[in-house]
């Protein structure tokens, strides 16, 4: 008799290439998943993995992940949505985690003690990768076009617009005054690392307006490091992410007299992935919005 476990830890394996990222998805103990994996391979008499650069597929392996993939992943959809209280894998950016939904966090713990939430913040391709395949149960990210995944699988909930502003050090000539595209020449602009409509935008005008700025793309806790360091930077800023620094005037937000597009995020979560604990978590996050 098949056992569906071991087909269960097989594809998590090879979807992560990587016994380590399977063991953090699985709570399972590395030794514990080479053991099941070397377990399939003796029932099946055929190896599934190379092992020389990480857990690659051999032919076999890919013919078998082929054929039980969607199986395998049904069984994973029918056990969610018989299931009450389970744990909550949960895909979002570093910092918005950090920075804006720690809160979110903590407050579901508060009020739901059986469950527990697993973090994950791998790049944004991954991300959706993992929500579509039920490696997640949901997702903070901001909004796709709705081309880009199957809406009739997936529902997306607006939490709100994150607006982007221009920051700068306290002690900074800018901060005293009305900004105009042209005061931006030859400046040193911060921006962050991922593509939003927001930095798009922003750097489409600085294109157009043939400003010659130094951007710079980091993460925004450096960036706010280096705006309260140097009166001579910029920053293009998600404002929830520093909602800290502006409200204890660690920095300024500089007024200008051109329009920096926001950039819309929200929840994406499986329509047939409904259970409690997870609809709980839902309203804590649109709460946290207003939404």
């Amino acid at each position: 008799m098949a056992n569906l476990e071991l087909y269960k830890i097989f594809i998590i394996v090879a979807k992560e290439k990587n016994i380590t990222k399977a063991s953090e998805i699985l709570n399972i103990s590395q030794p514990a998943i080479t053991k099941h994996i070397k377990n399939l391979e003796n029932e099946l008499n055929t190896i599934l993995f190379t092992r020389a650069k990480g857990m690659q597929l051999t032919k076999s392996g890919q013919q078998l992940y082929d054929k039980v993939l969607p199986a395998v992943n049904q069984i994973i959809e029918a056990e969610k949505a018989l299931t009450s209280n389970r744990n909550i894998n949960f895909g979002t950016y570093a910092t918005m985690l950090s920075r804006v939904l720690g809160d979110c966090v903590a407050e579901f713990y508060q009020k739901n003690n059986k469950s527990k939430i697993t973090a994950i913040t791998d790049p944004y391709n991954s991300l959706f990768e993992k929500l579509q395949n039920y490696e997640l149960d949901i997702l903070v990210v901001k909004k796709l076009e709705e081309k880009d995944y199957d809406s009739s699988k997936i529902k997306y909930i607006k939490l709100a617009d994150a607006n982007f502003v221009l920051i700068a050090n306290n002690k900074s000539n800018l901060s005293k005054k009305t900004i105009t595209i042209g005061d931006l020449k030859d400046k040193i602009i911060y921006i962050p690392r991922g593509e939003t409509r927001s930095s798009l935008g922003f750097l489409e005008l600085a294109k157009n307006n043939e400003l010659n700025t130094q951007i710079k793309k980091i993460d925004s806790v450096t960036m706010s490091n280096i705006i309260q360091k140097y009166d001579d930077c910029i920053g293009l800023a998600n404002k929830f992410y520093m909602k800290d620094e502006i409200e204890n005037n660690k920095v300024s937000i500089l007024n200008i007299d051109f329009k920096i597009p926001s950039t819309e995020f929200g929840i994406y979560i499986h329509k047939n992935n409904t259970f409690p604990d997870l609809m709980d978590f839902v309203k804590i996050l649109k709460n946290k919005f207003k939404v």
